[in-house]
């Protein structure tokens, strides 16, 4: 039985570790609504709600694809698809291309590194 490292491969791995540091960032603009302005055009009061949901939703995915586990990558879609939606709306003008271009080439990037793996997800 192959070992649950061989199963995910380097680049997966190397995607959920991405994924932890970029999580790091959320507190820090909770407590930070300077830091929030200077994306978001305006912050709903919703946006602490959210931000939260997606910091739980990103530690399951990040269990679920640690595990190789396929409902991780549906929950990866679902934040993707909200994170999209969300942007469109709140960032600055000036800030979305930078967004946009960071958030598809990081969907891109999940879309390989889980298409390369896909048949060790159960």
């Amino acid at each position: 039985m192959k070992q649950a490292t061989e199963k995910r491969g380097w680049f997966l791995t190397i995607m959920i570790l991405f994924l932890i540091v970029g999580d790091l960032q959320i507190p820090y603009y909770l407590m930070n609504s300077d830091a929030l302005h200077t994306i978001y055009r305006d912050v709903p009061a919703w946006y602490p709600i959210y931000a939260l949901l997606g910091l739980i939703s990103n530690i399951a995915i990040i269990i679920g694809m640690w595990q190789m586990k396929r409902w991780s990558i549906y929950i990866l879609i679902g934040y993707f698809v909200s994170k999209i939606a969300v942007d469109a709306i709140y960032i600055l003008p000036d800030k979305q291309l930078s967004v946009f271009a960071t958030t598809i080439v990081g969907a891109a990037f999940w879309a390989l590194a889980i298409y390369l793996k896909r048949k060790n997800f159960r």
